[in-house]
């Protein structure tokens, strides 16, 4: 297999990589599946691996002792049972998870029609095509039962957008389900699923004894999802409150009101999941509410990263690395100097080209395909032959044309995950096709910097492919004497200095917490000097449960606008009393 840093060789059996130190996955013991290195459990069978496929070696058992052998499910080792038989060593785990539940519309008189057989097959090929749509997007399947699919989201691996996988993976299992309707001989109805998605604390861990022991979760979260299925007219997806706040920057809603549920006491608001926004806004912060403030304790790092583009624009290019952890601030540094540069008459002639990276995964080069999409103007409901059509054009006005655009133009599909529609390159082996697109890509960035400086920018760095970071590092050893800067952001990791290279200026920038004047200034930005003056200890306790991440301190404070602890009268804000003590939550997990 090939090294995920540098695209070098790996043997099997090899933990690390010979060239670049770097750690390799690890093969799943149970169904072969390439696990990253941190990874305790296989995310596609369950079973554990590293550390957790070890079995500890225990004394010969009693007689009146059972031995539980290993289970293929997530952290359920080896595990011996007290003499009862009713304790098992616990392994619970507490997590807010995103729960989805998924039933068969009408499955019952649908058994009454079809044939056993005929509706088993029906049955197996529904639950391989729910299954799918569940791992395409990171989750979870449980367990199945009847004609139910129970998925998480969260558990047993984490991702910080769960709520929003959830969602797109309800929108493609109803998708699949009318296509398998429709390709498929029975009478009666569309094949139509009703889905509820509930999120918020669930426990996760061994559930059961004995061989019978499997890893599930537990809570009101699970039975609260549960109930909003059985509420879901066909073809619908109702989400409960969490999972609405968490992604209604991506989603679009109908509310439904405070609905009381079956067996729960009290009401719950409940939304129809309508459709994906065309144009997301911020997932975070208080741009949705209205509410802004200039960048904060970042002066330096601005400046020298326009001191970077400056030497750049100079012939000397440059690699700028900005670090830090979700949410201090690097998105927002970007946009700040993206801006600046658009102002600044220095920078008049500068091609900016920008690209993030995707935390559904990417493709093979598909970071590098989004600053192709950047370069070409490429919309992200453009089909292929749109794609296709901008992309000559880029080229186009870049000089390449004739035979040299008929050689690139495949590559670039390639590229673009277009496929091979000519099938010019279907002979072509594999380490060729890649040494072809690297030059492909200088080529046209070349051509780029030939009309005048370029900055390229890819955020979140940390999510990208491994062929795009070697296509990128390769253009950045090449293009040393030119007007190019590229800029990425990332989060701290053990091995971020993939583009670091010899022959290129290289910057890293990293991000620190705000300071309490700092964070004070961002809040006196946000609701004016007068509210921090008078609102008495709220500012710094704000400021102290944030931590000086400013995202975290945007989040406490929208959660005291939800909360109605904080109100706007007019220009003013004010804080209602005795509201502030509940108000805040006392962790960031807890909003």
């Amino acid at each position: 297999m090939d090294c995920l840093g540098c695209g070098f060789e790996v043997e099997r059996g090899f933990a690390f990589c010979p060239k670049c130190g770097k750690r390799q996955p690890v093969p799943c013991a149970s169904c072969g599946y390439l696990c990253a290195p941190d990874f305790e459990f296989c995310p596609k069978c369950g079973a554990g691996v590293g550390a957790s496929a070890k079995v500890v070696e225990r004394p010969a058992p009693t007689p009146s002792r059972t031995i539980v052998p290993p289970s293929r499910t997530p952290s359920l080792l080896a595990n011996i049972e007290s003499e009862d038989g009713l304790h098992p060593a616990s392994d619970a785990d507490r997590r807010t998870v995103t729960v989805l539940f998924a039933d068969l519309c009408g499955f019952t008189t649908l058994s009454e029609q079809l044939d056993p057989e005929v509706m088993q097959a029906l049955q197996n090929d529904l639950f391989k095509e729910l299954t799918a749509a569940v791992r395409n997007f990171g989750g979870f399947v449980d367990k199945f039962i009847g004609d139910a699919l129970l998925a998480l989201f969260g558990a047993p691996v984490a991702h910080e957008d769960d709520p929003e996988r959830a969602l797109r993976a309800a929108l493609d299992m109803i998708a699949r389900t009318a296509r398998l309707g429709e390709s498929t001989s029975h009478s009666g109805s569309p094949l139509l699923l009703h889905i509820g998605i509930n999120t918020g604390p669930v426990v996760t861990g061994g559930l059961g004894i004995g061989t019978a022991k499997s890893y599930s979760v537990t809570g009101d979260t699970v039975n609260t999802a549960q109930r909003l299925q059985s509420l879901a007219a066909p073809g619908e997806v109702l989400v409960g409150e969490l999972t609405h706040r968490l992604t209604r920057h991506a989603f679009s809603y109908e509310s439904l009101g405070d609905v009381a549920l079956r067996g729960k006491a009290g009401s719950v608001l409940v939304h129809r999941l309508d459709a994906p926004l065309a144009t997301p806004r911020a997932a975070r912060g208080l741009e949705a509410l209205g509410l802004s403030a200039p960048i904060i304790g970042r002066g330096a790092e601005l400046n020298r990263m326009l001191a970077s583009l400056d030497q750049a624009c100079g012939g000397s290019a440059q690699l700028v690395r900005l670090v830090g952890e979700a949410g201090i601030g690097k998105s927002r540094l970007v946009k700040e100097f993206v801006a600046r540069v658009g102002d600044e008459d220095r920078f008049r002639n500068v091609a900016v080209r920008q690209a993030t990276c995707s935390p559904l995964g990417e493709q093979s080069f598909g970071a590098l395909g989004a600053v192709v999409r950047s370069a070409a103007g490429m919309m992200q409901n453009d089909n292929g032959e749109e794609m296709r059509g901008k992309l000559a054009g880029l080229l186009t006005d870049l000089g390449l044309e004739g035979e040299e655009a008929d050689r690139l133009m495949p590559l670039i599909y390639h590229v673009l995950g277009l496929g091979d529609p000519d099938a010019t390159l279907q002979h072509v082996e594999p380490e060729q096709l890649r040494r072809q697109i690297l030059y492909a890509v200088r080529t046209i960035i070349e051509r780029r910097l030939a009309l005048s400086p370029l900055l390229i920018v890819v955020e979140d760095l940390h999510w990208a492919d491994a062929a795009s970071l070697e296509a990128l590092r390769f253009v950045m050893d090449r293009l040393e004497r030119t007007r190019l800067m590229l800029l990425v952001t990332h989060r701290p990791a053990p091995d971020n200095d993939q583009l670091d290279s010899s022959r290129v200026s290289h910057t890293a920038l990293r991000l620190s917490p705000l300071n309490n004047d700092d964070g004070r200034a961002l809040l006196a930005a946000l609701f004016g000097e007068s509210w921090v003056n008078s609102a008495g200890g709220l500012p710094d306790q704000i400021l102290e449960r944030g931590g000086g991440n400013p995202l975290f301190v945007e989040e406490i404070v929208r959660g005291l606008i939800d909360r109605g602890v904080l109100m706007r009268e007019g220009q003013r804000w004010r804080t209602v009393a005795g509201e502030v003590a509940t108000g805040i939550p006392a962790t960031i997990q807890a909003m």
